[in-house]
């Protein structure tokens, strides 16, 4: 049940389930929003839940204090505005309920970085998610170890497991699982349930982007702090980028699930903690030295996570486990200054025409042909793509005559 009413703010809080990172940075954005809101009004009603969950009367009594499940910077424009009532509309929501709607109201907004979404994605799945492996089968009792044992187990026998929420009753004879009430009882149920609330698809393509989006939420602070806004960084997260010479005005990842850059940081960091050796160079300070090595202000995203991939490949193509912790080190330096000499002679100084748009995207090796074809331009001094074109057509035609002895 939703109620629409004025509240005070000092009655106000921010919801531990609502999405946003840090909801009020007053930078000229903020202020900005706070003086649209002194100009014009709020236009558009917070969405709050009561701190206890209990039932309200009209005018507020029994749970006085409300949290604000979407809405939380509008609510800090309103305060700077000197606003001492808000316009909100009251949900009766448990946890689950709260952190779905702050998703989904702010992703329609598209106020929601790549972190944030993670970050919120990961909160609904740890509400959801089985709290241990499966031991037995729920449907026959039958032991099992662990979950891949146990879907080995429905693949071999007659048993299933329990029916998401929205797969049709008549799929299953036994009762769909309630997350509202209980876990689901596997890693793989809880992420299709999440692609299904938050995507509207459960095949594979959508799973695999909730998995990304669960894996970025579990990277350190500094490095998730990539994904950030820049306005949404801390203090400390914008020095340890600039420690890097990370460009701080720059933010990682398209926010909508499909960042090729967030899925290649992940496996970056993943790969240097788990196939280098310990100690042979911490996972965040890998991360972080190959962003602020790699990126260049004329990339596009997806030139930056090619080099990165590319970059990650070649330091595991020939990585031996007999090397020592100094020798991988050393393995790690090496093939990044390699690929970063690459790229400072990809991105020369000569400006390209990029004649190559349709295939332009193809990488760093069409980014330096299409430079190589502005410095021809420039030195044979033609007048346009067409002219240049034409006379390395006549001079390979007039090459090749010579070869063959054509008359």
């Amino acid at each position: 049940m939703i109620t629409r009413k004025q509240i005070p703010v000092d009655q106000l809080a921010v919801d531990p389930m609502q999405s946003r990172d840090r909801s009020w940075t007053n930078d000229e954005s903020d202020r900005q929003l706070a003086q649209s809101i002194d100009d014009i009004g709020l236009l558009q009603d917070l969405i709050v839940r009561p701190q206890d969950h209990r039932e309200t009367d009209d005018d507020g009594n029994g749970g006085n204090t409300y949290t604000i499940i979407a809405g939380s910077r509008r609510f800090h424009a309103a305060m700077d505005a000197g606003y001492e009532v808000v316009p909100c509309k009251v949900f009766k929501a448990d946890d689950l309920d709260a952190a779905w709607t702050s998703l989904h109201e702010n992703t329609d907004r598209m106020e929601l970085s790549e972190q944030e979404i993670a970050h919120q994605l990961r909160l609904i799945y740890e509400l959801v998610r089985p709290e241990s492996e499966p031991r037995t089968c729920p449907d026959c009792g039958t032991a099992v170890e662990g979950e891949a044992s146990l879907y080995n187990h429905y693949g071999q026998t007659d048993c299933s497991p329990r029916p998401l929420p929205h797969e049709a009753a008549d799929t299953s004879d036994r009762t769909p699982i309630d997350p509202d009430r209980e876990r689901f009882e596997t890693t793989r149920q809880a992420k299709k349930y999440l692609a299904h609330r938050y995507l509207g698809r459960t095949d594979r393509g959508g799973i695999k982007i909730v998995s990304g989006h669960l894996r970025t939420a579990q990277l350190p602070e500094p490095v998730q702090a990539l994904f950030k806004e820049p306005a949404e960084r801390t203090a400390t997260e914008q020095t340890a980028l600039q420690n890097y010479s990370i460009d701080t005005r720059t933010t990682l990842g398209s926010g909508d699930g499909h960042s090729g850059a967030a899925r290649e940081i992940v496996s970056l960091y993943e790969t240097v903690a788990t196939d280098l050796a310990d100690g042979a160079i911490d996972p965040t300070d890998a991360v972080l030295e190959t962003v602020g090595s790699l990126q260049h202000e004329e990339m596009s995203e997806q030139e930056f996570r090619r080099s990165v991939r590319d970059f990650r490949q070649e330091l595991t193509a020939d990585l031996d486990a007999s090397l020592s912790v100094d020798e991988q080190r050393q393995r790690f330096r090496e093939t990044l200054q390699t690929h970063v000499a690459d790229l400072r002679s990809t991105y020369e100084e000569v400006e390209p025409t990029r004649p190559f748009k349709k295939v332009d995207v193809l990488g760093p090796k069409t980014q330096q042909h299409s430079r190589w074809h502005a410095r021809a331009m420039t030195v044979r001094d033609t007048s346009g793509h067409g002219d240049l074109v034409r006379q390395l057509y006549h001079e390979r035609l007039e090459s090749l005559a010579a070869e063959e002895g054509w008359e």
